[in-house]
């Protein structure tokens, strides 16, 4: 297993291996991909009870207001396609931390994930926060696991499944 430098990650963009819709080379930095607020909102105002569906406009235009102790639901701007030899791994931006921000998400992009990364955002401050369309608010890190030996199936774990079918290196199924 190892990192995908910027010059290793735009090859493999070349080759098939990993592509980013609506990339941008001004975001790939020397080891790792920053992504973007996207379009797609659904924000909750714990305070007064209220659910807003919302759809961002062009970059810079349309601001995101997140209320004091709010959630939003959102979705990268870009889209990811990883083949079954890449994994990513990705987190929050620091900056997002300075403006009291905390990204919820799971840690990984699997191999073979097709689509947009989902995520939550949650103001921590007692005041609102704004996020702009196109903003940078995570960075991803790819990696070639290609050279990743096949994990053994332990008998009677939540994961034997998942093993067994990395065992055959199927495709894996999506888990019920």
């Amino acid at each position: 297993m190892f990192l995908l430098s910027r010059k290793v990650l735009l090859q493999y963009k070349t080759e098939g291996l990993l592509d980013i819709e609506g990339f941008d080379s001004q975001y790939l930095l020397p080891a790792h991909y920053e992504f973007r607020l996207g379009r797609s909102v659904q924000l909750w105002n714990g305070k007064v009870r209220d659910y807003t569906v919302k759809a961002l406009g062009d970059p810079g235009r349309e601001i995101l207001d997140i209320p004091p102790g709010g959630y939003a639901i959102i979705m990268s701007l870009e889209r990811f396609k990883l083949s079954k030899r890449v994994l990513g791994i990705f987190g929050q931006i620091s900056t997002l931390v300075q403006r009291g921000l905390r990204l919820n998400h799971s840690p990984t992009i699997d191999p073979t994930f097709s689509g947009y990364l989902e995520m939550g955002v949650e103001n921590l401050l007692n005041k609102p926060t704004e996020m702009r369309y196109g903003d940078a608010i995570g960075k991803v890190l790819f990696f070639d696991i290609s050279d990743t030996y096949p994990i053994p199936s332990i008998k009677g774990t939540r994961g034997e499944n998942n093993f067994r079918r990395r065992d055959r290196l199927d495709i894996p199924e999506p888990l019920e």
